[in-house]
Formats: structure tokens, C-alpha cells, sequence
């Protein structure tokens, strides 16, 4: 019989030896026997490896601008030259980041689609040493300096999603003012209109309630009091104009159709308070007995802001307000100014809404749609205009939802 000290050595002998023999299957794990022939089996990562180096993978890239410079609704033409420097088809599959803030794309190749401000390329085959330009065309709806850095993606030798950063480079656009322009102080707005709304002209802007909207009618106002321009405003509110009217007493005019207008503003001179918009007849006395009084603008950039449209139309109707509309917008033209009318199509019924546009020559919307607001020019009778839905956003975001669009 062993003794307890023999017994303690079996085992520790037993377990060396055992541990011994599963190292050596171990290592036969790697081992394939092919024949007479023994071969190790190399990990897959280190096969990956050697394959993809000797597919040579090497896409090369260079972003060429054609200007750096340029004016706003100018097109601006570039070119991506992709080279494939490997020995093995690659496969090219998108430009992402292609877009500066404010700016859409409007030429492209066929073979392309833009997926927001992706240009997928639909895994475009470059074959070894070939190389492919990429032609592209931006048009930026804003004044600045814009930054270009894209990165192309293309799947190599071993299918796998490889990205080529390009750049940077820049792109310096200014202002595109065309004469004759009255500048509306919306830099949006003056940047699709080429540097305002064309002088002497009816426009409405037709718009949801929104912060926008009462942003762009207080920079119209303020842009002419400010600039000494004769300036009138027809409101039912006084919100954002009390300044103006106590400050501007010489040029701008407030016309306020409330019932309570006593106790939203106290009396001036060039405050008119009238009792409401149920008395047009009351309306027109008011704005004729100070239109009688006002030279013609010499420079005929007097303004004027016609914001009580909807009212008038809840209240009184499609004809009465056309006729309304037709008789007052001439008086204002005689006197040399270019009005901005307000109208919320969403107040009205759509063959109501349909009866008032066609009055006047331009018409400016502001429109939502996916919770994001844009900004249009519908119509500007015989002037240059960009066509373009520029969104409207209170932080500048990296990219924009690009839109098809041209000059007018």
C-alpha cells in the first residue's frame, strides 16, 4: 500500500504529464495533414492581411476647385480626380460632407443620386491604374467663407468600406446685389432676391405664424426708418414697432387697426389708431390723407407693410378685399413705394387664398415641411430671382437639406 507522501507524487506526476499532452493538442489545432504533407493553418486576420496587401490597395483622390471665389446664385464647378493606384477593381460608393452650409447641388453624373448630403455613387467600378473625374456644380444661397472637406468611400480588394479624405479647401462667396433693389435687412431673403425686392413693387409673402415671419416684417420696417426711407405699417398689433414709431417720428407711420389700440401705445404724431378693419372706407381716409401729404420718394425707396390682409379677408371676404387691394397698391406705387403685404393662407379657405396672390407682382413664402421651415420665392414678374427652398434654422447646422434650383 503506498503511504500518503507516494500518493501526493502520483498525482503531481499525472497532472504534469497530462497538462503536457493537451499543450501538444494545442498545437495541433493549426495543423492540417494534406497527404503525406504537414501544414500550419495561418489565423484569419493574418490572412486578411496578406491579401489585402497584395491587392495593392490604393485609391488616390485630389478635390479641384475651378474659382475659389464667387457670388451668391453663382455656380461654382469643381472636380473630384480619383485614381486607382492598386492591382485589383475598386469600387466607389459615396462623397459624404460635399455640401457647405447653404448650398445645394445642381449638376452631377448621371450615375449619381444625392441622398441628403450624401452623393452615393452606386458602387462605380474603377478597374486598376484608371481613373474617373467627378464633375460637380454648387450653387451657395449665403454669403461667406465655406469650408470644403469630403471624404470618398469605396469597398477594396476585400470588400470592405475604405474613406479618402479630401481637402480642405474653401470657397469665398460675397453678395450679389442686382440695381434697383430695396434691401429688406433679412439676409435670407435678400440673398435669394439678389439683393432685395426689386424697387417699386407689390410683393405678398404668404406665410404660417411663426418667429420667422414677424422677424422678416421688423427688419423690412426697421430697415427703412433706420435708412430715413418714408415708411408706413398697416397692423392690428403694435408688437416690436413701439421703438420705431417713438424714435422715427419724421418717417415711419403706424397705422393701428385695434379697438384697444388707446392701451397698446401711447398717442404720436405718426400713430394713426383706427377702431378696427370692419371700416375699410375708415382705413383708406387715414392712409389717403397721408399719402396727399407725402412727397414722392425721391429716391423711390419708400416702404410700406400692409399686414392686416388675412384680417380683412376673415372679415370681409375675397371680393371686398380684392377690391380693397386693387385700389390701395396703386396709390402706393404713385408715391414711389414697394410694399410687402402679410397673409396666412392657413386662415382661409384655398379658392379664397387663390384670389389674392395674383394681385400683386411677387410673392414670398414661408412654409413647413418634416418640422423643418423653408423659405421660397414663388413668383417676382420679370426679375432674377433664385428658385430655391432655403431652410430656415436659429442655429447654423453643418449641412443643408440641398434642393433643386436655378436662376430666374
Amino acid at each position: 500500500m503506498l503511504n500518503k507522501e507516494e500518493n501526493v507524487s502520483s498525482v503531481e506526476e499525472l497532472s504534469e504529464r497530462l497538462n503536457f499532452v493537451m499543450k501538444r493538442l494545442n498545437a495541433l489545432e493549426d495543423v492540417v495533414l494534406v497527404g503525406n504533407k504537414v501544414y500550419m493553418r495561418v489565423p484569419l486576420p493574418v490572412v486578411e492581411q496578406l491579401l489585402e496587401a497584395k491587392s495593392g490597395d490604393g485609391l488616390q483622390a485630389k478635390l479641384i476647385l475651378e474659382s475659389r471665389t464667387g457670388r451668391v446664385g453663382e455656380t461654382i464647378n469643381l472636380r473630384i480626380e480619383v485614381v486607382n493606384e492598386g492591382r485589383t477593381p475598386i469600387f466607389l460608393t459615396v462623397i459624404e460632407e460635399m455640401l457647405p452650409v447653404n448650398s445645394e447641388l445642381v449638376a452631377k453624373p448621371d450615375y449619381c443620386h444625392l441622398d441628403n448630403n450624401r452623393l452615393n455613387m452606386n458602387r462605380k467600378r474603377l478597374d486598376p491604374d484608371k481613373k474617373e473625374e467627378i464633375r460637380l456644380s454648387l450653387r451657395v444661397l449665403d454669403r461667406g467663407v465655406f469650408a470644403l472637406k469630403p471624404r470618398i468611400g469605396y469597398l477594396n480588394g476585400m470588400g470592405h468600406e475604405t474613406f479618402f479624405e479630401l481637402g480642405p479647401e474653401t470657397i469665398e462667396v460675397s453678395e450679389n446685389i442686382l440695381p434697383g433693389r430695396i434691401n429688406t435687412g433679412y439676409g435670407k431673403l435678400d440673398s435669394l432676391l439678389l439683393g432685395g425686392i426689386p424697387h417699386n413693387y407689390a410683393v405678398i409673402l404668404t406665410s404660417i405664424s411663426c418667429d420667422e415671419r414677424d422677424m422678416l416684417i421688423r427688419r423690412f420696417l426697421e430697415g427703412g426708418a433706420r435708412s430715413g426711407q418714408l415708411t408706413l405699417y398697416i397692423t392690428v398689433e403694435a408688437r416690436g414697432v413701439k421703438r420705431l414709431a417713438e424714435k422715427f417720428q419724421s418717417n415711419f407711420y403706424l397705422f393701428l387697426c385695434n379697438p384697444r389700440a388707446d392701451t397698446i401705445i401711447e398717442a404720436l404724431p405718426n400713430v394713426f389708431k383706427l377702431k378696427g378693419v370692419e371700416n375699410l372706407t375708415e382705413i383708406n381716409i387715414a392712409l389717403i390723407s397721408i399719402l396727399r401729404t407725402l412727397p414722392t420718394s425721391q429716391d423711390g425707396q419708400g416702404r410700406a407693410c400692409i399686414e392686416i390682409v388675412s384680417d380683412v379677408l376673415l372679415q370681409h371676404g375675397a371680393v371686398h378685399t380684392r377690391r380693397w387691394l386693387t385700389s390701395l397698391i396703386p396709390d402706393l406705387k404713385s408715391k414711389g413705394f414697394t410694399t410687402l403685404a402679410v397673409m396666412n393662407p392657413y386662415m382661409h379657405l384655398p379658392q379664397e387664398v387663390q384670389a389674392i396672390p395674383d394681385l400683386f407682382e411677387g410673392e414670398i413664402s414661408i412654409f413647413e415641411r418634416d418640422s423643418v421651415k423653408y423659405l421660397k420665392i414663388r413668383k417676382m414678374y420679370g426679375q432674377k430671382y433664385l428658385d430655391s427652398e432655403l431652410p430656415l434654422r436659429k442655429t447654423a447646422p453643418n449641412t443643408t437639406r440641398p434642393s433643386r434650383a436655378r436662376l430666374l
